[in-house]
């Protein structure tokens, strides 16, 4: 296969010469540029596009870690990042990993090829972040530093918003559906946090795990249900789907909702509203955390040097419909 170098020797030029006329570079004298065009003709160069393109593209290329892309807030989340990146010129790829180590993810990362990248991967421990050099966003915890930056959503206000209106509906018995991820580590420490506030006990036996997928959230509501375990006032479940789950298997038992019980979930994702009942959640702004990361990560890699990262915290808000109601 013939090669740049053997187009060089051809025309009796360096191959940077070579790659300027090729690449229209107007710095090569009309001579040259005709040697080394006859030089293409005669031994039929074709340059390799695959490599060049590789080459060009590496600047304006941002890569999205992610460690799921299942469910609507995956979906709304890679919506928008690719929307503001399409408005930007930015060319986005996206990189999914499931049971991978830190060690696994880490080298995704730097040998992707990307020039910045929009981390929402917990398995990413921070001993590796550290050896990153490229600018990156998390938007799956608290983390800056030189051309390093997060955009998050404040979960503690947000679980505290469902659980002050739930008190406020009368609810005192409330249980709590765990998802796993520091979203729920933070969501579930402002559920303790709001139960001590009204001095109001935490009860383990109405505490259950659904991982945030709704058919594990509705098999730990059967198995409440077939114990027998008395029924708590209302349930905060750590999202959407989850509560959608706990909604089914309650129903099924012939218990309704909001009537005999309230259920409240979080992330406001596109289905709640046109669930039965309409779920009554909490609101995370995903579209503006994809955009708000993205507008960041695209200040870090334009920058002439070497930036000092930010903590951004996005505020969510409460979103009332029918599946609570005031306990009588």
């Amino acid at each position: 296969m013939v090669t740049i170098r053997d187009v060089a020797d051809e025309a009796g030029v360096a191959i940077s010469t070579v790659s300027n006329v090729l690449n229209g570079v107007d710095v090569v004298s009309d001579a040259t540029k005709e040697k080394v065009l006859d030089a293409v003709e005669k031994l039929k160069y074709v340059p390799n596009m695959n490599a060049k393109f590789l080459k060009s593209s590496k600047k304006n290329t941002i890569g999205l870690f992610l460690s799921s892309i299942q469910g609507d807030y995956y979906r709304m989340l890679m919506q928008a990042i690719h929307l503001q990146c399409k408005l930007k010129g930015y060319q986005l790829n996206i990189y999914v990993s499931n049971e991978n180590t830190s060690e696994e993810i880490y080298g995704m990362i730097i040998s992707s090829g990307v020039e910045g990248a929009i981390v929402f991967n917990e398995s990413l421990h921070d001993e590796f972040i550290d050896r990153i050099t490229m600018p990156m966003v998390f938007i799956d915890r608290e983390y800056a530093g030189k051309n390093v930056s997060s955009v998050n959503i404040n979960n503690i206000e947000g679980a505290s918003l469902a659980m002050e209106y739930l008190i406020r509906q009368g609810h005192r018995r409330i249980g709590y559906i765990h998802g796993h991820s520091m979203d729920d580590e933070q969501r579930f420490r402002a559920y303790k946090n709001v139960l001590n506030k009204y001095s109001i006990p935490i009860d383990e036996s109405i505490i259950l795990r659904g991982y945030f997928e709704e058919q594990l959230a509705y098999s730990e509501m059967r198995v409440l249900i077939l114990k027998k375990i008395p029924l708590p006032d209302a349930f905060f479940c750590a999202n959407d789907e989850m509560a959608w789950g706990s909604i089914r298997a309650l129903n099924e038992a012939g218990i309704k909702v909001p009537e005999n019980i309230s259920i409240i979930g979080y992330d406001d994702i596109n289905m709640s509203a046109h669930f039965t009942p309409p779920l009554t959640t909490v609101h995370s702004p995903v579209t503006e955390l994809g955009y708000a990361s993205t507008t960041e990560l695209m200040r870090l890699m334009e920058a002439d040097k070497s930036e000092e990262g930010t903590i951004t915290r996005l505020s969510p808000s409460l979103i009332v419909r029918d599946s609570c109601r005031v306990r009588m």
